[in-house]
């Protein structure tokens, strides 16, 4: 599972840039500031949850999958945090007090930045 989700993040590398990261948040990585935008696309191309917990003071998207009756959160934007950019670990078990989110709670701005990586993105 864990090479699927690193060429998936390989594919999405190209296409992170300044005008798909969330505005004004500091650019240190590639992935700064495209964590929900991120896990939407996720979401949408994998029909998995959206997911979200306070890392290093801030809130962070990721997603969660079911795979072989196994619940895994997996984030595809850990390296702005300064971990392995693609993390993977039992559900609840990646970041503290995570918790389940809605599509309806994610924003028009960050759906149209999640439209505009997934336009970008390698094949």
């Amino acid at each position: 599972m864990k090479n699927t989700f690193n060429d998936f993040r390989s594919r999405l590398d190209p296409a992170f840039s300044a005008d798909t990261a969330s505005p004004g948040y500091p650019w240190v990585t590639l992935s700064a500031g495209h964590c929900a935008a991120v896990a939407v696309l996720v979401a949408r191309r994998l029909g998995c949850q959206i997911v979200s917990a306070r890392v290093c003071g801030v809130s962070h998207w990721f997603n969660r999958l079911d795979h072989d009756g196994r619940a895994f959160d997996i984030d595809l934007t850990g390296d702005q945090f300064g971990l392995d950019r693609v993390q993977i670990a039992n559900a609840g078990d990646l970041y503290p007090e995570t918790r389940v989110r809605k599509l309806s709670e994610v924003t028009a701005e960050t759906l149209a930045r999640s439209r505009l990586l997934e336009s970008r993105m390698k094949p």
